[in-house]
């Protein structure tokens, strides 16, 4: 289906009722929509909500348009889009409860496609040492052949990236706005240098989209859908770390936390560690030995060690 229409119906009525109208059957790959089309594709929603209201054709037909300029205009940009329907689509954003319908990205879309994936996160605010760590986490897993995920976020996902991308691995990066945006603007040269480097920047927002509290959630789970598993190097007990965390336990992947020295200290951005390990039944990472084992645990290997 033509992802102008696609992002037209998001714009309509939002994801989550579009997704709703793909799983009842009202909108699927074979439908050729027209502005009419479109229109009473949208109005079976009333089956499932009675007070639901429905757009006018007028509306319809201006969505459409800005649509289509928003795709022409992200393409000048050297941003690409594919949806549940193509089959480009990654099946990792396709086969979770709430899943992407629409992503918007820049570089190679193939990374999102690799089995070998783990998501490296944490605080903005890191210790030296858990800067070291980060840096050394998203080394040592780029060098065993996986794509490192996380947020660009500044802190333990600048590190992260910047450990796969030091041992010329590549790195996925999932941002809360649109992607004519950096955020934080600061890291602008390191997604640049994600994508020059064959990783890749995704992100569901279209062009001109702001980051927002619940687009960072959102972009959360979109980490932990790519990866096998989520690596915490440092975060407090309330953080942004801990939606992350939740999806991890929502889509049942494994959930390993940095236990270097400092979590032993009274630092709020580190207390989360311990919190980690002895409510969420983490794996501690101390060392090398445990960043095998716990290597070998999502690959699924018996023999951690």
């Amino acid at each position: 289906m033509d992802n102008s229409l696609i992002l037209t119906i998001i714009d309509l009525i939002g994801k989550n009722k579009t997704n709703t109208l793909i799983e009842k059957g009202f909108l699927n790959e074979s439908i050729k929509l027209s502005q009419q089309d479109i229109l009473e594709c949208i109005e079976n929603y009333k089956e499932i909500d009675s007070d639901f209201e429905v757009p006018s054709l007028e509306k319809v037909k201006i969505t459409i348009e800005k649509s289509v300029k928003t795709l022409l205009e992200s393409h000048k940009l050297g941003i690409k889009t594919t949806n549940i329907f193509d089959d480009d689509f990654p099946p990792k954003l396709k086969n979770i409860k709430d899943r992407a319908i629409l992503i918007f990205y820049k570089g190679d879309l193939s990374c999102l496609f690799e089995e070998k994936s783990i998501a490296v996160i944490g605080t903005r605010t890191p210790t030296e040492q858990g800067k070291k760590i980060g840096e050394a986490l998203g080394y040592y897993y780029s060098k065993e052949g996986f794509v490192v995920v996380s947020g660009l976020a500044n802190g333990c996902d600048t590190v992260a990236h910047k450990g796969c991308l030091n041992a010329g691995g590549k790195t996925v990066a999932t941002l809360p706005c649109g992607l004519d945006k950096c955020y934080p603007n600061d890291n602008i040269d390191l997604a640049d240098e994600i994508v020059k480097k064959g990783g890749c920047l995704i992100s569901e927002y279209k062009i001109g989209t702001n980051p927002s509290k619940h687009r960072f959630i959102q972009r959360d789970r979109l980490q932990v859908a790519l990866s096998l598993g989520v690596a915490v190097v440092e975060c407090a007990i309330e953080c942004g770390t801990m939606h992350t965390v939740g999806f991890a336990q929502k889509y049942e992947k494994n959930i390993a936390v940095s236990l270097h020295d400092e979590i032993n200290g009274d630092i709020e951005t580190v207390k989360g560690n311990l919190y980690l390990l002895e409510n969420k039944g983490a794996i501690g990472l101390n060392d090398i030995d445990d960043y095998k084992k716990y290597k070998n645990i999502l690959l699924g290997y018996k023999i951690y060690l």
